[in-house]
Formats: C-alpha cells, sequence, structure tokens
C-alpha cells in the first residue's frame, strides 16, 4: 500500500522537527464547544497533529464535530479508533491499528475486517499502525475492552519482538500505550529496543505529564509524543507551548 498524503507530511515533519506534538481528544468526554475549543488551543500552542478516538467513543455526532473541527484548525486531524464501528467521514487519516500485543482475535482480525472496507468506501487514507499495550501500574480502559493483557513494563524484549513482527508483516507505525490515565509511562527501554531494531516510526503516549518526561522518551527514540487526559484539567496555554519545545529538538 502506498504511502498517502497525511502520512507522508508527518514523516517530513519527524524529519524536519525531530518529533511531533499529538494531542488526542476523546470525544466522549466532550461536547462539540469543548472538543473545538480544546483543538484550537492546542493547535495555536505548538501541537502538530490531533489523534481524536476514545475506548468506548459512544457519540454519534463525531462526523459533524470533526467538519466544524477542521473549519478552525489547519493541522492534521487523525482518527484514534478503538473499533469499526468508530469510523466514520471527516478525518485527514486514521491510524489503521492492530492489537498486536495481545492475543484477541477480535483486535488482531476481525475489527479489521470489519472496518476495512469502511475505509476503502470512504476513501480514507490509512496508516498501518502496530498498537502494543505497556503495563502502567493500573488496569486502564482499553485492557478491559479489549479482553488483552498488556506487556510487562520490565519486559521491553517483549514489546521489542512485536515491532519486529509487526514491521515484517508491512506496518510502518509502532503505537506503545500506556493507557488513559496511566500512573506511569512507557519505560525508556521499550522504546529504545525498538527504535535499535526497527525502522518503525514510534508513537508513545499515556502519562506522560511533563515536557520533561516527553523529552526523555524522545531522547530514548519516540517520533510522536501523544498527551490527552492531562488537558481535561490544564488550560494553561504556556504548558502546551512547554511541551511542543520539549518535543521538537530541531527547532
Amino acid at each position: 500500500m502506498k504511502i498517502g498524503k497525511i502520512e507522508t507530511l508527518l514523516n517530513a515533519e519527524i524529519e524536519r522537527r525531530g518529533a511531533l506534538f499529538a494531542v488526542l481528544l476523546d470525544p466522549d468526554t466532550s461536547d462539540e464547544s469543548a472538543l473545538i475549543k480544546a483543538g484550537t488551543l492546542a493547535a495555536e500552542n505548538g501541537a502538530d497533529l490531533l489523534l481524536v478516538g476514545g475506548s468506548f467513543m459512544g457519540n454519534f455526532n463525531l462526523s459533524e464535530q470533526i467538519v466544524a473541527l477542521k473549519k478552525v484548525v489547519h493541522i492534521p486531524v487523525v482518527l484514534f479508533p478503538g473499533g469499526a464501528s468508530q469510523v466514520v467521514p471527516g478525518f485527514d487519516a486514521m491510524l489503521f491499528m492492530t492489537l498486536v500485543s495481545g492475543r484477541n482475535p477480535n483486535y488482531l482480525i476481525d475489527e479489521q475486517v470489519r472496518g476495512g472496507v469502511l475505509v476503502r468506501s470512504l476513501k480514507m487514507e490509512a496508516i498501518p499502525t502496530a498498537y502494543q499495550l505497556i503495563n502502567s501500574g493500573k488496569s486502564t480502559a482499553v485492557e478491559y475492552i479489549s479482553a488483552t493483557f498488556p506487556v510487562p513494563a520490565d519486559k521491553p524484549k517483549l514489546s521489542m519482538v512485536h515491532s519486529i513482527a509487526a514491521e515484517l508483516m508491512g506496518m510502518r507505525y509502532v503505537y506503545l500505550e500506556a493507557g488513559s490515565g496511566a500512573e506511569s509511562p512507557v519505560p525508556l527501554e521499550h522504546i529504545m529496543y525498538t527504535r535499535k531494531s526497527t525502522d518503525l516510526k514510534i508513537i508513545v503516549g499515556g502519562g506522560i505529564r511533563s515536557p520533561k518526561t516527553a523529552a526523555e522518551r524522545v531522547a530514548a527514540g519516540a517520533q510522536i509524543i501523544v498527551t490527552g487526559t492531562i488537558w481535561e484539567s490544564v488550560k494553561d496555554p504556556s504548558l502546551l507551548q512547554e511541551f511542543a519545545s520539549a518535543i521538537h529538538i530541531r527547532n
């Protein structure tokens, strides 16, 4: 599958800036005005892309909200789906994910089969992404919904071998995820082992609450840093700017 416009743009920006800053918006916790306000704040203060998604996503007006959001922001708006039912029109692209760290066939192939036809019919750009859950110290929503166990935090070679397998199967991105509201972020060793062993673009999210934590993960090899639930309580744009400065190592 050819690399699409948004993936090409992200790759070029990673090369130019060293790493990118992504803000995750959860439609389940925001109405349209709140979603637009949060997206605008992020876009105006250093975010390079917006991810939109959640484990449940019982939001039936999402497509209309994304259209409204894209009228006021000028950075990529990318779907971060929890399943095929969340594939709706309006996004610039989507992370077409496989939960490679789990052994639940529903998230290894079933949801992908159901969602693939929708993606093609919508002519939506899909970025093939291996998704790995890394133990963060507490049970997370995605563990519960997916009925899978995360990779143990002290076993970085396990996430490495899953990343190698994903690359050999044709995936181009890997998302190392500690989970929404995680107590601890993805350990540096998980990032370092995957960086040394693959050419995958590495996304890291979950439990990243400070610019210092973000910078450490970029130094370890992360190329996209995702923050999410922190912005549900912090509204200070200067903190967004600090995150952006810590992540953009080639300003």
